[in-house]
């Protein structure tokens, strides 16, 4: 082990520029070792169990409990023994970390220097890009409503997010806990010392795309020119009818597990419509939500300067009320139109009936592939059905629904047969 060993923890706040970054790391992994970065565990995913077994996420569910076993522990003793000067950690779900859990986080890694990393952005700009996660991992929460309850998530300092949760508005709630920027320097300041905590600053619109990441790598202490590497995969946002559809689908669906949302997310959501983005309007702000946003921008400025941490980039790039702020707004909401919803689901249909096919070649016997795609016929409607249906874009949700959920069985049987593969 070095002399002097560095454990940088990206914490993030949630769509801050997180999963660039991670997917830059990633896929510069090789070239980070070389200059001394070392990034903890073997996969991501190591450092996903790890966090969640920190934090005690999916504690009530018996497999989840099973596989985040100790794996705190194991990779906390992995970055403090690293023959490398610095290790790499970055995974959002530590923003959530309260002061006993910083706590057990620092007293793990003792005898290295700790910098703890947050990721931060102007938080119009992460309001609708919130909202869309949230759809895509399981949401039915419409825009119009997603807007007004951030709006009351912000009210009281976000203390007002914590009561709403209580009665079951979980929305505002979650608002609240992914990007309060205060609350986690409150964290992570009272077990640190204010140089160790860094803030780097999501820049504005028409920045260089690599320039958050030259401010990440100030933090590592290397050049980010170094690395050309681009990440394989982005996580880009839907554009409003592409996530209005997503929504409508979650609406419907009946999945036994969470994780099979995974499915709609990918299948259905990022790999499919993602695509779209280009061709599809914004969800955009009204101006109320827009004004409490500015002042959230404020709250973040403030509590930057109060503690005191080291900032990489510019705080002007979070526009706080009466500066600048090149936001578009829409004063009546417009929602997808019929026909914007039907070209998404036209294309969602074809890719999916695509990957239905591709994949039960690859895990199903001849007879179970007929004996699916007789049973699909029966219940599809079929795009040129859709038209004549007394609501066209409810027969298209429903055959959505349909290829949806093959795709969840085949992966269960997937599953299944790398379980049998293991035991073997």
């Amino acid at each position: 082990m070095p002399e002097r060993h560095v454990v940088v923890l990206h914490i993030g706040a949630m769509k801050t520029g997180t999963t660039y970054l991670q997917g830059k790391a990633y896929a510069n992994a090789e070239a980070l070792l070389d200059k001394g970065v070392e990034l903890a565990g073997e996969t991501w995913s190591q450092q996903i169990y790890a966090v969640q077994e920190l934090l005690g996420m999916g504690a009530r569910d018996p497999d989840i409990r099973a596989r985040n076993a100790g794996a705190w522990e194991r990779l906390s003793t992995q970055m403090r023994t690293s023959e490398h000067p610095v290790s790499l950690l970055s995974m959002e779900f530590l923003a959530f970390a309260d002061p006993s859990q910083a706590r057990r986080v620092v007293d793990s890694l003792e005898g290295c220097e700790i910098r703890v990393v947050i990721t931060v952005r102007d938080t119009a700009a992460v309001v609708p890009a919130l909202w869309q996660t949230t759809i895509t991992s399981g949401g039915t929460t419409p825009w119009p409503r997603f807007r007004r309850l951030v709006r009351l998530g912000m009210r009281g300092r976000g203390r007002v997010a914590g009561l709403l949760s209580r009665v079951g508005v979980a929305t505002a709630s979650r608002f609240a806990e992914t990007i309060d920027v205060p609350r986690m320097l409150r964290v992570w300041c009272s077990v640190l010392p204010p140089e160790q905590v860094h803030v780097v600053v999501v820049p504005a619109p028409g920045a260089p795309k690599d320039r958050l990441w030259h401010q990440f790598c100030e933090v590592l202490d290397v050049d980010g020119a170094s690395f050309a590497a681009e990440p394989k995969e982005t996580n880009e946002s839907l554009g409003y009818p592409s996530a209005e559809l997503v929504r409508r689908v979650n609406a419907v669906i009946e999945l036994e597990r969470v994780r099979d949302h995974t499915i709609v997310k990918n299948d259905l959501g990022l790999n499919n419509l993602g695509t779209r983005r280009k061709r599809e309007r914004r969800a955009l702000l009204d101006r109320a939500t827009l004004r409490d946003a500015l002042g959230w921008n404020r709250r973040i400025r403030d509590a930057v300067e109060h503690h005191g941490v080291v900032v990489h980039g510019d705080l002007a790039d979070l526009p706080a009320p009466g500066e600048d702020a090149a936001h578009a707004v829409e004063d009546e909401h417009v929602p997808p139109t019929e026909e914007e919803l039907l070209a998404a689901a036209r294309q969602g249909a074809r890719r999916l009936r695509r990957t239905v096919r591709r994949r039960s070649q690859r895990l199903l016997p001849r007879r179970r592939r007929r004996r699916t795609r007789r049973r699909m016929r029966r219940r599809l409607h079929g795009v040129p059905a859709w038209r004549g249906a007394a609501d066209p874009v409810e027969a298209a949700v429903e055959d959505l629904v349909v290829y949806l959920s093959v795709l969840v069985r085949l992966r269960r049987r997937r599953e299944r047969i790398r379980r049998r593969r293991r035991a073997s």
